[in-house]
């Protein structure tokens, strides 16, 4: 059962983020999060189809090979592909509805590991400001630090689903959503999972060529249920960062830098959890020339723990002995990514993670390919 005092926080920090999204409610958009310069643009298609009812083919084909050895993860290989057909229809301008199922499979294993249908309907009062309820964007599309969200869980947690609130500006962009992980009935011998995000950035020069913008984020993750017949302790826990974002685009060169301050706080804490409170600094300058791209960053944490991040982020180990309060790391990243005809895209990468206190290097490469095509049914 979650504590009174942990509801009200829970309940405080998601009306805070709610309540963030009702500034500069007079400005024109011209800077969404659609054209981010991170290293995941390859992902993101224009999609600026107004029919009526229209389908959408989504389809990624990928290959990522960690070789980890240290001890914060071991070394494992992700090989398959995501298929996702979506049927949109639009009755009214400021309405959507859409029918997605998703197809996951990875390479050599018998079953599928997702193959199910997901519903939402999205509704935007204003140009501005949307709410889903059902399957929502999320995912890498918040655009969170790895040490808070790993970017990888977009090969193995693709599907957000719950509440989401999207406003979009031109000196603000806010995402915060609720996404329910585990569902709870009287008398389920689970407990009920669930995580609260949000991301907002102010941006503090959008007519200029070099954006500069304050951003803040954090995740809380609980599990816990009244209901449930499990015995296990209500845990609750959070991250948090806070910095700026610098960002400037040309015709064929483009950079971005990141500076953050990040913490971590067990709310509700449990045995298994070796620390209370945590933080860490996390510096990241990205650069992309025409379609190849360099990324070089720094990591310092002092017992900091990530329930969605990156585990090479984290001090806590795979075995509570190898703990290791302070973590410094240096992590590179060498990519080509490319778009053609604006319906496929692909993306090769190898990344290296060099601890600086014990000289251990991890590495890994990618390959990728994404299509993404919409098929109008209808007129507009």
């Amino acid at each position: 059962m979650i504590s009174i005092k942990t509801q009200k926080k829970l309940l405080l920090t998601f009306v805070l983020g709610l309540l963030s999204f009702f500034s500069n409610a007079q400005e024109k958009i011209n800077y969404t999060f659609s054209n981010n310069l991170d290293e995941h643009s390859y992902l993101f298609f224009n999609e600026n189809d107004t029919s009526k009812l229209s389908l959408k083919i989504r389809a990624n084909t990928f290959f990522k090979n960690n070789e980890y050895f240290g001890d914060f993860i071991k070394g494992y290989t992700l090989i398959g592909y995501m298929l996702q057909p979506e049927l949109f229809y639009r009755p009214i301008k400021k309405l959507e509805i859409s029918l997605l199922w998703n197809v996951l499979q990875y390479s050599g294993y018998d079953k599928f590991s997702d193959y199910k249908p997901y519903f939402r309907i999205k509704y935007s009062p204003t140009p501005k400001f949307s709410i889903i309820i059902g399957s929502m964007d999320g995912n890498v599309a918040h655009r969170l630090i790895e040490p808070i969200y790993n970017p990888e869980r977009y090969f193995l947690n693709n599907i957000e689903n719950g509440l989401q609130f999207n406003y979009q500006s031109t000196h603000y962009n806010g995402d915060l959503w609720l996404n329910w992980e585990k569902f709870l009935l009287w008398n389920d011998p689970w407990q009920e999972r669930l995580t609260v995000g949000h991301k907002s950035e102010f941006l503090l020069n959008p007519m200029s060529k070099t954006k500069v913008s304050i951003a803040g984020e954090f995740l809380v993750s609980h599990r816990g249920g009244q209901i449930d017949l499990c015995d296990d302790p209500v845990q609750t826990l959070e991250n948090g960062a806070i910095g700026f974002e610098i960002r400037r685009t040309q015709k064929n060169v483009s950079y971005s830098y990141y500076s953050k301050f990040a913490q971590y706080h067990a709310i509700d804490p449990t045995p298994d959890v070796p620390y209370i409170d945590g933080y860490g600094i996390y510096n990241k300058l990205f650069i992309k020339f025409y379609n190849f791209g360099f990324i070089c960053g720094h990591w310092w944490g002092d017992m900091f723990m990530n329930f969605r991040g990156d585990p090479l982020f984290s001090s806590q180990a795979i075995f509570a002995e190898n703990n290791k309060n302070k973590r410094a790391i240096l992590f590179n990243e060498l990519f080509y990514a490319q778009k053609i005809h604006g319906i496929f895209s692909l993306k090769a990468s190898v990344n290296t993670y060099y601890n600086l206190y014990n000289g251990d290097l991890e590495y890994a490469y990618m390959l990728s390919f994404v299509f993404n095509q919409i098929f109008s049914l209808s007129k507009k």
